[in-house]
């Protein structure tokens, strides 16, 4: 009864916590930081990298969980396919058909090596136990740094390389194509490997970390916001898919004109929102941003089922990093506007 009741009261915690934030005007006549800044400072600072370790542990996990149990990571995919083109001669097949095709001279004609296919099987089975055991290790890296970092803040930078396997990721789909704006995934990623980064930023305790990891999220959003504003505007096919499933679940029928429409306001807005990250400071839209974040992301699932659980997981990070943009973004500006107990208060004579 106790740990229900404990439960409750935390619910209710963040939830005033949140409509406090909305409700507060941009600037209020008393600052609450002002009584015990130091204080307010290092517990805000340990409440974000809880938030981060939990979002990036989540983000890992989604984009791990398709690798261990289905087909593999993109860069992995990508791998696969050269061995397998090049080790039957698809490569010289496909240079010779060009050739034939464009009245290009050839120097030679193709060969197609003799290969034992079950050669072929071992390689490729082998590439993907490489590939299930390097995203193993990034989820393990992700939880166990949780609370290493807590004893050992230097270990932090080792979050680069989980973020560097879901960056590499991203290129591995910018490469392979087969999709609509599939030379955009790296950008489009940028909250998933940027969160990861601002984490490993954040648990260096630099004086100026708490910046550095905000304007970190903050180009993240951006980028990513920008991107799928981007998608949106141009009628990306998954996205109408995802819209008319919706409304198919929810009992509406969609069609295809107004679709279209909605795509395109939409897009308009989350280009607004990759705006306004970066040049304004403001409390509602950064708050919006992270619901439309919850929205979008909790839509794979809802449309696709349960299954598709990784979808959203993989997306959490567009909800968080615009809500810590807001977290940071406010710590910031107190500490700008409030001088610290060893500094000598400023005078006012002009």
């Amino acid at each position: 009864m106790t740990n229900r009741s404990d439960a409750h009261e935390r619910i209710i915690g963040l939830a005033t916590f949140f409509i406090t934030l909305i409700a507060l005007p941009p600037c209020s006549a008393r600052n609450p930081m002002e009584e015990h800044p130091a204080m307010n400072k290092e517990v805000r600072h340990k409440q974000t990298l809880a938030i981060l370790s939990v979002a990036a542990t989540v983000t890992v996990l989604g984009a791990v969980w398709p690798v261990l149990f289905y087909e593999g990571s993109a860069i992995g995919k990508l791998l696969s396919r050269k061995y397998e083109v090049e080790a039957v001669g698809d490569a010289d097949f496909e240079k010779a058909m060009e050739a034939e095709l464009y009245g290009a001279t050839r120097k030679s004609t193709p060969t197609i090596p003799e290969i034992d296919p079950t050669d072929i099987t071992a390689k490729l089975s082998q590439l993907r136990q490489l590939d299930r055991g390097v995203a193993f290790i990034c989820l393990l890296l992700t939880v166990g740094l949780c609370f290493a970092c807590l004893k050992w803040p230097r270990l932090s930078w080792l979050y680069m390389l989980p973020a560097l396997w879901l960056l590499v990721n991203a290129q591995a789909i910018a490469m392979s194509g087969g999709k609509a704006f599939a030379e955009l995934a790296v950008l489009g990623h940028a909250t998933r490997w940027g969160t990861l980064t601002a984490l490993a930023i954040l648990f260096f305790r630099n004086p100026k970390g708490d910046r550095i990891a905000n304007w970190v999220l903050r180009i993240a959003c951006s980028l990513t916001f920008a991107v799928h504003g981007y998608e949106a505007f141009q009628l990306n096919p998954p996205f109408q898919d995802l819209l008319y499933i919706t409304a198919e679940h929810v009992g509406v029928g969609l069609s295809e004109w107004f679709c279209h429409v909605l795509l395109r306001i939409i897009g308009i807005m989350d280009l607004l929102l990759a705006v306004s990250v970066v040049t304004v400071h403001h409390r509602r839209l950064l708050f919006w941003m992270g619901c439309w974040g919850l929205i979008t992301a909790a839509s794979r699932p809802i449309a696709m089922g349960l299954e598709a659980w990784p979808e959203f997981a993989m997306r959490l990070p567009n909800s968080v990093a615009p809500l810590l943009v807001l977290f940071l973004g406010s710590q910031a500006i107190f500490s700008r506007s409030l001088p610290t107990p060893s500094s000598k208060p400023e005078s006012t004579d002009l």
